[in-house]
């Protein structure tokens, strides 16, 4: 479909928070028929610019239109001029079927009654458009893939007649494997003449499916180009206003006597894997969704219980299955959700970076303020925490300063051993350099890194030496020297 006329327009807009410019001055347009990405840190603006365009918020000044027509005030009203959003946290109902999600309170009724013909038909249709064509409609949610409730999320959208599409990092959940299942799904949508506007850190997908790159900073449209007319290091140059020369700060370390033996281990996920990692050592786990990466660092860090095997520091045993002998011993696991399971979102950041650490704030068993507020203080300074203060609640800071929140808790608890399970997910290009600094340094002090994510690109970037998981189980391990992307790969995914 040939690209038309502006769909969404936005002039001269502006919004202000107490001390924060969140826009400023932001003039764009956004037509049918084309994929317009965004680019840009956390806090350049992208995130403020989606709630206005989804009736979230209101912007203090400037005009937005749809159609030619003013926005409405309300997300509801938004909705149903056409403008949806398919956010990074999924917001579907997992006990509910595919049906009641799909349609979600926009059920059809006839004399009252539920049209079931009507209302089978038009999530039919929808979940046509998305690649889901047969799927059981009475299905629960809960039973579906990742990528099947993103597509299912979709298609909710597509059943309330929407025109323009915003997806916000749709893919930060997604396994590798099916994260070209969805761009071929906004492919299609963009065929059929819809507006979708793409929010994603990672660059590769926004040179896979965008037709324009819109890079904003500090609240401001800094520029705009044809996708064709960008490179990667353009790109990341004016999203930071700087070169990033090594986005990966990898650099060649010392490494000392083995400090962590796992031997024929046997746990939730976990089928007999051994593996040794050195002190100063950036060991990677790689494999696909499933493979057990998360499964055996929990069991190492005693958060689940091995029924078999042995685990040493230093070759003295580890108690399996105790997460407090663990942690004493210098064990720490930062983990994937941090949301969930790394932070509590509703308390500030001064309590949240000294969670397990209360012996270094402390006097004779009592918390101490002015040690609390001076060891946060401290750790927001020296893990470059942007906030506003550290009574600032930890929920309402960007994802990478969450981030470097759970790092600098446990870099100051002085960890032998630390995990990282997926500690760059949902974050931006900037704070993915500041984040792996801080790995860098950890291991330089002389602790044992284990690191994974769910970019195999990035483990292989700042691992010393992999192994390879498949269906639970250690298949291969490889030296940095002998690194191979499509070997690590292949290794992984066939049995």
């Amino acid at each position: 479909m040939t690209k038309q006329s502006a769909l969404v327009e936005l002039t001269n807009v502006s919004k202000r928070y107490p001390g924060v410019v969140a826009l400023d001055d932001v003039t764009l347009a956004f037509r049918a028929g084309t994929v317009t990405a965004l680019a840009g840190e956390n806090g350049a603006g992208k995130s403020t610019l989606i709630k206005i365009l989804s009736g979230a918020v209101e912007a203090d000044s400037g005009v937005v239109t749809i159609g030619g027509a003013p926005l409405p005030r309300t997300p509801g009203e938004v909705i149903e001029s056409g403008i949806s959003t398919i956010y990074q946290e999924l917001t579907d109902i997992s006990e509910m079927s595919v049906l009641d999600n799909v349609l979600l309170a926009r059920h059809s009724l006839r004399w009252g009654v539920l049209n079931r013909k009507a209302n089978r038909r038009q999530a039919t249709a929808a979940l046509d458009r998305v690649g889901l064509a047969g799927l059981d409609l009475g299905r629960t949610v809960s039973s579906l893939s990742p990528a099947q409730r993103q597509q299912l999320e979709i298609a909710r959208c597509l059943a309330r007649n929407a025109r323009v599409l915003i997806f916000d990092e749709p893919t930060s959940s997604l396994p590798e494997g099916e994260v070209e299942a969805l761009l071929q799904t906004i492919k299609q949508l963009r065929r059929e003449g819809l507006a979708i506007i793409y929010i994603s850190h990672h660059l590769e997908e926004l040179f896979a499916i965008a037709d324009d790159i819109v890079v904003m900073r500090d609240g401001a449209v800094v520029d705009q180009r044809p996708v064709n007319a960008w490179t990667q290091p353009e790109l990341v140059r004016a999203m930071l206003a700087r070169d990033l020369k090594n986005a990966y700060p990898w650099v060649e370390r010392s490494l000392g006597p083995v400090l962590l033996g796992v031997k024929d281990l046997v746990a939730p996920g976990v089928r007999s894997s051994s593996l040794s990692a050195r002190a100063s050592e950036i060991v990677g786990l790689v494999g696909l969704d499933g493979a057990g990466r998360t499964e055996l660092m929990k069991a190492i860090a005693g958060a689940t219980r091995p029924s078999e095997g042995s685990i040493s520091l230093a070759g003295a045993p580890v108690r399996l299955g105790s997460l407090a002998h663990a942690r004493q011993l210098g064990i720490v696991y930062a983990p994937e959700d941090r949301k969930a399971e790394g932070l509590i979102l509703d308390a500030p950041i001064r309590d949240n970076v000294v969670l397990g650490l209360y012996s270094l704030v402390a006097r004779l068993g009592i918390v101490r303020s002015r040690r609390l507020g001076a060891f946060a203080r401290d750790a927001v300074r020296d893990y470059g925490v942007k906030a506003s203060s550290i009574r600032q609640v930890v929920g309402g800071l960007s994802g990478g300063n969450q981030q470097k929140v759970i790092l600098a808790r446990v870099a100051e608890g002085g960890p032998r051993v630390i995990m990282f399970d997926d500690p760059t997910r949902g974050v931006d290009v900037g704070a993915k350099s500041s984040i792996y600094e801080q790995v860098i340094r950890l291991a330089q002090r002389g602790a044992t890194v284990l690191l994974t994510s769910s970019d195999t690109d990035e483990v292989l970037a700042m691992s010393d030496r992999v192994y390879v998981l498949r269906a639970g189980r250690i298949v291969d391990e490889v030296q940095r020297a002998d690194f191979n992307r499509e070997r690590i790969l292949t290794s992984a995914s066939l049995g």
